[in-house]
């Protein structure tokens, strides 16, 4: 187990550039993800995505009380993407024949992941600066605590364990140790 997360260890630092010089390209992806997954939450309440330097700036369909104009929200969706880069350390880092198949695999669930977490991210914020705003478009308590949850659940708990149970699951033979003896093995 110890030669195991040396290796992965090992993977990690090169995993994470990877992740940074490679998030740039996922931004637009997760933004739209994100767009659809908080319109549904709230009908229609995004009306357009502009992406920027690592910036997603979310322009709603809402105005604060008393102000002209309409809400923007930025969120930075590389806070919910770095799982990628543990993931594929984890996967690397255990040897596993199936890494270069399941890169793609962690790299869509981790996009999804990142999807939510910025939705919630955006319809948190909205939470916060412009609760009239929503009731008034008829968001009831239920779905403002369906927001309170999904947005912890997408900044807490999802991006981290999220790619980290999918690598283990994928790696699980090389990650458990085999009784002495038994034969097989990568």
């Amino acid at each position: 187990m110890g030669k195991l997360v040396v290796r992965i260890l090992r993977w990690f630092a090169p995993c994470v550039a990877a992740w940074y010089f490679l998030a740039p390209a996922a931004d637009g992806f997760v933004a739209s993800g994100a767009r659809v997954l908080a319109n549904l939450v709230v009908r229609d309440v995004v009306r357009e995505v502009e992406v920027a330097s690592g910036i997603v700036t979310f322009v709603t369909a809402m105005a604060a009380k008393g102000q002209a104009g309409v809400l923007t929200v930025d969120a930075n969706p590389r806070l919910f993407t770095y799982g990628f880069a543990l993931f594929a350390a984890i996967v690397l880092g255990a040897k596993w024949r199936s890494a270069w198949w399941s890169l793609p695999l962690g790299a869509l669930a981790v996009a999804l992941v990142a999807m939510w977490g910025v939705a919630f991210d955006v319809l948190g914020h909205l939470v916060r600066s412009a609760p009239e705003a929503l009731y008034a478009r008829g968001v009831t308590q239920g779905v403002v605590n369906f927001i309170a949850l999904g947005y912890q659940l997408g900044s807490l708990v999802l991006p981290a364990v999220v790619p980290t149970v999918l690598a283990v699951g994928i790696a699980w033979k090389e990650i458990v140790p085999r009784p002495e003896g038994s034969a097989g093995g990568p």
